[in-house]
């Protein structure tokens, strides 16, 4: 149970980025039109993903348990 506490972040992100890719291939390999609202959602899921691994989010989250363990806290219990 620690290991999927440790990890979860990584496994939602994982999760988001293939069922929002799923949409866009299923649309485009089918005839399917895709609905505008759910294309504007997919898009803003993935961007954040993307927005939080490649942005200042992660680094954050590296600086505060930086921190943490300089202090002698465990961050996941801080």
């Amino acid at each position: 149970m620690a290991n999927l506490n440790t990890n979860i972040k990584s496994i939602l992100s994982i999760i988001v980025l293939l069922f929002g890719f799923s949409y866009f291939f299923y649309c485009a390999l089918t005839s399917v039109k895709p609905d505008p609202s759910i294309t504007i959602a997919v898009v803003g899921f993935v961007g954040s993903v993307l927005g939080y691994w490649f942005g200042s989010s992660s680094g954050s989250a590296s600086k505060d348990a930086t921190i943490a363990a300089t202090v002698g806290v465990d961050p996941t219990k801080a």
